[in-house]
Formats: C-alpha cells, structure tokens, sequence
C-alpha cells in the first residue's frame, strides 16, 4: 500500500502543473466573467455593484446586438455548406490519389491551416483590393469590366470574409474527412464495383453514409469556430463596411468590451452557453454507432 501510495504522490505532483496551469488560465477567468456578467463593473475604480440580469436584458435590448447576431447566423448560414462541401470533395479526391505524390499533395492541402489569422485577413484584404488586389487585376486582364469591391463593399464583405473563413479553415475539416474516407474498408467498394455501382453511387451510398460521424465532428467544430472568428474578419474589414461584418466577437471586443465590461462580461457567457450546447449535441449525435 504504501508503495502505491508513493506512486500516486508522484503521479499527482506531475499533474499538479498542468492543473494550476488550467485553474488560472481558465477556470479562474470563467469564474470571473460569470460574476462581472452579474455586476456593473468600474475598471478604473476595480469596483463592481451587483445587478442580476440587468446586463443581460440590456444587451437584448440594444439593436446594434441584434444586427450582430444576425449578421453572425447569416455568416454561419452562408460559410458552413460551403466549407463541408468542399472539404468532403477535396478529402474525397485525395482519398483517389494512390502513389508517391499522395502525401505531397496531403501536405500541400494542409498549408493554409499553418498561416495564422491575422497573417491571412492581411493576405487576403491585399488579394481583394479593389485596384492592387490580383484577383481585380486578373479578372480585368479577363476583360471582366467593373469587377466587385470585394471587402470595401457592402453588398460582397460578407461573402469575402466567408471566403477568406474557407480557405483557412478548409485544411482541418480535410484532414479529418480524409481520415475517415481511408478507413472505409476497401472490399465495400469492390463489392460495388462488382454490382455494377457506379462512382457516383459509390460516393452517396457508401463513403458518406460511413464517414458521418467525421462530418458530424466537423460540422460542429467549425459551427464554435464560425462563432468565435475575429481575427481574419478583423484585420480584412474591422466589422466594416457599414457594419455589414460586424459578427459577435468583432462587436465584443470592438463595441462593449472597453465601454461596459459588465455587458460584455454577460455576452461571453451567452457565446459560452450556445458553444456548450452546440458541443453538446455533438457528444450525444456521436454516440450513435456506425456498422459497416
């Protein structure tokens, strides 16, 4: 016993970092902002008087918060389809690659992901400038007369920062699809094949129906991550123009974070609400077996 008890001394000392190193950099925080979301908070005084919910029913109430929401459910709407459709095109057709150039290309795909967000939203607000851009400048060389502003117009700035989202985020969902793709036994699609099943067939009636779970997973990981961007958006538009990208994490930290701490304290826990049922959902979807 008392050998037993020496291990499990010597186990908890090498956890012991790591768990303050959690307590500190995220429960305390959490519990912080739970408690600021109940107060009307002095940042320079370091003071706080409790209020209940006065921050949250005041948050609702204001119609720039709405619009952001809004704004942020069509931005989710228009980028998430997108995104898993090509990803499970791209992963399916790596899947196809046989040879030496398979994990070549794989790397290649995976690059994007290594650029951070800020290192992209730059990228890309040069590639969509209306006059320098390359993208203007080819489709001119194209002879395409009068070609879109891109992020400087209110009509297309949503659609380019969904853009920009795809092609960053792109290389992880890809990665987790491919992985599921390889793992679909390769006597189904003999069998298949063998049937007389076309490819096409193949596709919609084995390989999707057995990499469900993996789209399930990505589904739900870039449904937090659409409602947590700021970064790339940012950095391309700053939630502009004429507030038209303007989704909840730009109108955080942009709007509230520095004028009311309380409101905004009250609205990270409402993105943490909605980002724990969204997780959730996936723990109890994922629960389902798959049988080949």
């Amino acid at each position: 016993m008392k050998i037993q008890h020496k291990y499990a001394l010597a186990g908890s000392l090498f956890v012991l970092p790591s768990f303050l190193y959690y307590l500190f950099v995220f429960l305390y925080p959490l519990a912080l902002c739970l408690f600021n979301s109940l107060n009307r908070v002095n940042l320079l005084m370091g003071t706080g008087t409790f209020i209940g919910l006065r921050n949250f029913t005041n948050l609702f109430a204001r119609a720039d918060f709405l619009s952001s929401v809004k704004i942020t459910i069509n931005y989710a709407v228009i980028t998430l389809p997108v995104l898993l459709i090509v990803t499970i095109w791209i992963a399916n057709a790596l899947a196809q690659i046989k040879g030496k150039f398979s994990n070549l290309l794989t790397t290649l795909v995976f690059l994007p992901f290594m650029v951070s967000m800020v290192s992209a939203g730059m990228v890309w607000d040069w590639l969509f400038d209306p006059n320098l851009g390359l993208i203007n400048n080819v489709l001119r060389f194209l002879h395409i007369s009068n070609p879109p502003a891109w992020l400087r117009a209110t009509n297309t700035a949503l659609v380019s920062t969904v853009i920009i989202t795809v092609w960053i985020r792109s290389p992880f969902s890809i990665m987790i699809l491919y992985g599921g793709i390889k793992n679909v036994p390769e006597d189904l699609y003999e069998a298949a094949e063998l049937d007389g099943v076309d490819s096409f067939h193949r596709f919609f009636k084995i390989t999707l129906p057995l990499i469900n779970p993996q789209m399930i997973l990505v589904l739900t990981l870039e449904t937090i991550y659409v409602f947590k961007a700021f970064d790339q958006i940012y950095v391309a538009t700053a939630g502009g123009p004429a507030g038209v990208t303007k989704t909840i994490m730009i109108y955080l930290i942009k709007d509230i974070f520095m004028q009311n701490y309380g409101m905004a304290s009250s609205l990270t826990v409402l993105i943490l609400i909605v980002l724990f049922i969204i997780s959730l959902t996936q723990q109890l979807i994922l629960k389902r077996k798959i049988e080949y």
